[in-house]
C-alpha cells in the first residue's frame, strides 16, 4: 500500500458539496458512512438519526444511505431541524431569527395555534391573539400560515406580506379604442 493510501484509509472522502447559502440551512457534513464511523473521523458529522426528517413541518429533509439532504425548495428555513440536530450536522446562517408579533389586523383563527411548534400564540377564537416572546422561536411559520398577514417581525414576513396581496382588488378595466 502506497504511503499516501495509508494516510487516506479510514478517512471521510466527498464530504463537501457547494450549496447555495442563500438558503441558509444546510447540512454541513455529507460523510455516507454509518453513524459510528462518521462520529469517530468528524465531530458534527451525520449520523442518519432522521430527527431533522420528524421535525420539519415542510417534509424538506430526508435520509437515504446514512445521508441527510434538506431539499431547497421545500426548506423554509424555519430552523426546527438546527436545533433539533444532535450533532449540530445542520448549519444554521440565520442564527439570529427575530420573535413574532400580531397585528391589529389577526382575526382570531387560531391557524396559527395550530402550526406554531412551541406554542407561543394564544388567544380566543374570534379575537386578536398574542405571541409569548419567551418562546417564540422565530421560525415564521405562523406568519407563513396565517391567512391575513396578521404576524410580523419574523425573518420572513415581508415576503408573505407581497405574496399575499389583497386578492379581492380589482384589476383597472381597459378601454379599448378604435382608432380612424
Amino acid at each position: 500500500m502506497h504511503r499516501l493510501q495509508k494516510m487516506r484509509a479510514g478517512l471521510p472522502e466527498k464530504v463537501i458539496e457547494v450549496l447555495p447559502a442563500s438558503k441558509m440551512v444546510l447540512v454541513s457534513c455529507h460523510s455516507r458512512d454509518k453513524g459510528g464511523d462518521t462520529r469517530k473521523n468528524c465531530d458534527i458529522g451525520c449520523i442518519a438519526c432522521g430527527i431533522c426528517v420528524k421535525v420539519c413541518p415542510f417534509d424538506a429533509p430526508s435520509v437515504q444511505n446514512n445521508f441527510s439532504r434538506i431539499d431547497i425548495n421545500k426548506c423554509k428555513v424555519c430552523g426546527l431541524c438546527v436545533a433539533k440536530c444532535p450533532t449540530k450536522a445542520i448549519g444554521d446562517y440565520l442564527p439570529l431569527r427575530p420573535k413574532a408579533f400580531v397585528l391589529d389586523n389577526c382575526i382570531g383563527c387560531q391557524i396559527c395555534t395550530k402550526v406554531c411548534p412551541v406554542d407561543a400564540p394564544s388567544g380566543e377564537m374570534k379575537k386578536q391573539h398574542v405571541i409569548n416572546k419567551d418562546i417564540c422561536i422565530g421560525c415564521g411559520i405562523c406568519t407563513a400560515k396565517c391567512p391575513v398577514q396578521a404576524i410580523d417581525g419574523t425573518f420572513n414576513a415581508a415576503r408573505y406580506s407581497l405574496q399575499q396581496q389583497p386578492k379581492n382588488r380589482k384589476k383597472p378595466k381597459l378601454l379599448n379604442f378604435i382608432c380612424k
